[in-house]
């Protein structure tokens, strides 16, 4: 998968989507399968930007209870089970424990009555589902003792026990995101990172494609098409101003969330402490909403919080004051983490819908995915926007965009088949099987530890990282200071996988940075690697160092 700018520009497509998150990608997946002509542009890179903020769990709607919304919970449901068995390499069942306090909507009584709930909506849960270790267990409720035991150091005041449900964990959500890309671009679709929309293209009063930017050359082109996807996200206004102007004002109002990578609190089970966040739209409401403290690879994640933002997203970023601020909001919800600054390595978030009407309550996140045709509210023909909401339900609303698409295009519809599909490289079967088979057909030169982290980060198609690996030579090598990434990773993603970055090797195609900043060594591996295979000159290469570096430091 590289990108083919000439083909981007030469062809006219059925359907152009401007936006290469999860969402962009899901539905570039469907509609290329379905036998459209797809093209998707993305101007950083793929899941580069609220993609990559996610806290890597695949929810099963759970929180929707509250709201007695049970048709989005099903959705969720069904979708959780979905990317267990499309991507069984980079998603697994997790167990989060939610403690109970009291009589009231915080205690036993209420989480089990929402436990019982919860197994009958999902009681196909696992149907479909022929990996023992990817299905889903009911929920389960615990004595005060036993929720101590699982969880030292929370509240024991007026703890009465905790309730256990199963959700999903996903191994490397860049991986899974970039998934989608690969999965589409095998259909036949067009991608392309670092390709700006400067200007949506009209015919009258219908949108007949983008005039792009290639942010690397600063050229620009024509992408033509019958069907425009406006799917950027916190862009998508900003997007949609493109049809009168070239440089839209910055308008939108977004809700920031991030998440922060912290030593390992607890090793076998994800954590509920509440937050002191309220949600006033709950119609049962439990009063505060949860922080999670996750296990993950050895650390562990803890998510999410959410502040209005106000200002242009190419502004987002992450400070040091917003780590501090979490961080206390941590030692408050459990004092007996003790966490400080200095423990944390790494911080990731993003920019998420806004509910307009909540701005002032404090429900800040919309729930809703939206796909607003504008041939009804602007009278532009061939031009949609989308709005997602929710990383797990990804591959949902990329078939609701599809079957709008055809509507639009006066076209029969096929059968959407991503329900059943695996994404690339989840053709594994038995995950422990195919583990089995991995290790044991190692190459004498990689070790165990790397084949696993292979074997989960590549699935099926790890074999073409081992085959790179044992042409090219020193690529079987560790990269230095890594304790599982090679060298012939690195080269696949220049080579196969449209890295045009030393930042999108670090953070997306591989696990170099997904802990915290890499060695200084690694970087300086990683760059002379991609100056030689991209043909950077030492300016390129020293400025790719720097601004990779700088996403690991966080300054007022």
């Amino acid at each position: 998968m590289q990108r083919d700018l000439k083909r981007l520009a030469d062809e006219t497509f059925d359907l152009l989507i401007i936006g290469g998150g999860v969402n962009g990608l899901a539905t570039a997946w469907d509609a290329a399968l379905r036998g459209l002509k797809v093209a998707l542009v993305e101007k950083a890179d793929f899941g580069g930007q609220t993609s990559s903020a996610t806290l890597k769990i695949i929810h099963g709607g759970l929180r929707y209870l509250q709201h007695l919304d049970f048709r989005r919970m099903r959705e969720s449901i069904r979708e959780r089970s979905a990317l267990l068995r499309l991507a069984p390499h980079l998603s697994s069942p997790m167990p989060f424990l939610v403690p109970t306090y009291g009589h009231l909507m915080q205690g036993m009584e209420v989480m089990a009555s929402a436990m019982i709930m919860n197994d009958l909506i999902s009681c196909d849960r696992n149907r479909g589902q022929h990996d023992p270790d990817r299905r889903l267990p009911g929920g389960q409720y615990l004595s005060k003792r036993a929720t101590l035991e699982l969880a030292p150091g929370i509240s024991a005041k007026g703890l009465t026990g905790g309730v256990i449900f199963c959700d999903g964990q996903m191994y490397n959500s860049e991986r899974l995101t970039f998934s989608f890309a690969l999965s589409a671009a095998a259909a036949g679709a067009q991608l392309a990172n670092y390709v700006a929309a400067v200007r949506l293209l009209r015919a009258g009063d219908r949108v007949t494609g983008a005039r792009c930017r290639d942010l690397e050359t600063g050229a620009e082109f024509e992408v033509r098409a019958t069907l425009t996807a406006n799917m950027s996200g916190p862009w998508s206004d900003i997007v949609l101003g493109l049809l009168e102007r070239p440089d839209p004002p910055r308008q939108v109002v977004r809700s920031k969330g991030i998440q922060i990578v912290a030593p390992q609190l607890y090793d076998k089970i994800a954590v509920a402490v509440p937050s002191a966040y309220v949600d006033p739209d709950a119609v049962l409401s439990r009063g505060t909403r949860n922080f999670f403290i996750t296990p993950w690879r050895g650390t562990s994640l803890i998510g999410t919080t959410d502040t209005v933002y106000k200002g242009d997203p190419d502004d987002f970023r992450i400070t040091d004051r917003d780590i501090r601020d979490f961080v206390t909001e941590i030692n408050q919800s459990l004092p007996s983490a003790k966490l400080t600054r200095a423990q944390v390595p790494f911080a990731f978030g993003g920019l998420r819908p806004i509910t307009e009407k909540n701005i002032d309550t404090g429900s800040t996140v919309a729930r809703k995915y939206e796909i607003y045709d504008h041939e009804k509210d602007l009278k532009i023909g061939g031009l949609v926007s989308v709005i997602g909401v929710k990383y797990t339900t990804a591959r949902f609303l990329g078939e609701q965009v599809v079957d709008v698409a055809f509507q639009k295009l006066g076209k029969a519809s096929p059968r959407c088949v991503t329900l059943e599909t695996p994404l690339a490289g989840g053709q594994t079967g038995v995950w422990a099987d195919f583990e089995r088979r991995t290790l044991a057909a190692a190459p004498a030169n990689i070790g165990a530890a790397t084949m696993r982290h292979l074997a989960r980060s590549y699935g099926t198609d790890c074999q073409l990282v081992l085959d790179l690996a044992a042409r090219e030579p020193g690529a079987a090598a560790l990269v230095p200071g890594a304790d599982e990434v090679i060298v012939a990773e690195i080269l696949y993603a220049l080579r196969h996988e449209s890295a045009r970055k030393l930042e999108d090797v670090v953070l997306r195609r591989t696990d170099l940075g997904t802990k915290g900043q890499p060695s200084a060594a690694a970087l300086a591996a990683c760059a002379d690697l991609m100056a030689r295979e991209l043909g950077w000159d030492a300016a390129r290469r020293a400025r790719e160092i720097a601004e990779t570096e700088a996403r690991f430091q966080f300054v007022d």
